[in-house]
This record gives C-alpha cells, sequence and structure tokens, in this order.
C-alpha cells in the first residue's frame, strides 16, 4: 500500500469517513483530484468494510471541452466496471435565471445532483476531491475577502453526507501517484486562470 494510500486511509479512520457498511459514491469531473479519489478508494474498499457503489458527473455545459471531460468520465466507470450517473446542467443559463453567480449555481446544481445520485444508488455517503490545496486556497480567499475570525474556517472533512477523503493529501502527491501507476486524467484549462474566483469543478460547500 503506497504511502498516499496509507495517508488517506487515515484520514478516513480518523474522521469516520467511510464507516464498515457505507456505501459510497464518489463525485467525478474528470481531473486528476476525482480520478485520484475515486482510485484510493476502490484501493481501500477491499480493507476498509465500505463499498464503492457509484460514479457521478456533472456537465456544467460552461466550457468548449465539457463534452470531452464527461466523455472521459464515461469511459473511466466502464473501465472500472463502476456505474456512472451524468447530467448536463445549463448552469449560465440557471445562474442568470435565479440571480446568483456561476460559482454559486454550479455549486448549488452539483449537490443537488449528487444527492439524488445517490439516492439512485442506493449510497448513504458521498465522495468528493477536495485536497489540501483546496483547503489553503479556500483559507486563503477568504482572508483576501476580508472574513472575520469565525469565517476563516476551512473546508471540513465530512459535512453532512458528504466527505472528502483527500483534504489531508496535496495534490502534487496525488498526481505523481497517478503517474506512477500508469492513470490519466482530464486538465480543467480554468485551472490556469488565476482570475477565477473558485474552479468550478472543485466549487463548496
Amino acid at each position: 500500500m503506497s504511502a498516499l494510500v496509507q495517508r488517506v486511509r487515515r484520514t478516513i479512520e480518523r474522521h469516520g469517513l467511510c464507516p464498515p457498511g457505507s456505501r459510497v459514491l464518489v463525485g467525478v469531473s474528470g481531473g486528476a483530484d476525482s480520478v485520484g479519489l475515486t482510485l484510493v478508494l476502490r484501493e481501500l474498499a477491499r480493507y476498509g468494510g465500505f463499498s464503492l457503489v457509484g460514479l457521478a458527473h456533472v456537465n456544467h455545459q460552461l466550457r468548449e471541452t465539457s463534452a470531452r471531460d464527461e466523455t472521459f468520465c464515461r469511459d473511466f466507470g466502464d473501465r472500472l466496471g463502476i456505474g456512472v450517473l451524468v447530467e448536463g446542467i445549463d448552469v449560465l443559463r440557471y445562474a442568470r435565471a435565479q440571480g446568483l453567480s456561476i460559482e454559486d449555481a454550479a455549486r448549488r446544481n452539483r449537490y443537488e445532483f449528487l444527492s439524488r445520485s445517490a439516492d439512485a444508488m442506493g449510497a448513504d455517503t458521498i465522495a468528493v476531491g477536495h485536497t489540501q490545496d483546496d483547503q489553503a486556497e479556500t483559507f486563503l480567499l477568504k482572508v483576501a475577502r476580508g472574513a472575520g475570525l469565525t469565517g476563516l474556517a476551512g473546508i471540513y472533512p465530512r459535512r453532512g453526507q458528504v466527505v472528502r477523503p483527500l483534504i489531508e493529501s496535496s495534490r502534487t502527491e496525488l498526481q505523481s501517484w497517478l503517474r506512477a501507476v500508469g492513470e490519466t486524467w482530464v486538465e480543467d484549462e480554468s485551472n490556469a486562470d488565476l482570475g477565477i474566483a473558485r474552479k468550478i469543478g472543485r466549487a463548496h460547500v
């Protein structure tokens, strides 16, 4: 078992993220974080007494490469023999209709879909791929926005049925591990745009 997988296992045990008997659905974007999360949980399910029951992908229809990401996620699930639920959402139209920012609209739609997908697949736990890097980015973003001490809380390992097993692992280590095991992922070109406050695929609750 690699150092990364062992670290995630400790995170899961420390915070009680996937108790024995849990049925886990993973939210996948096609990026390294969610691909790595899926593979790590697939390995740990052999030891942890929980089961990985499905994947769920939201096509936000915000980028030209959205169809590519959707196809990747479908193929990824097929290759692993894990069912994948996919939903396309016109986030821009929804945001305008509801008077929301694109970030908020994407987050709301994403988690509503993940909740419905969990119900459809009989999952009681939803795992998402936020890493230690997201934790740091969120804290700095709140500082930049002038949040007071009470508003500087980071991303919780668990919030309701949503869990974040990678929250104590770095993205660099995760990508290195994926390369070592010969796994690919898709890059979100918006990651290079520093003007985007939060990346849509990693929107937080």
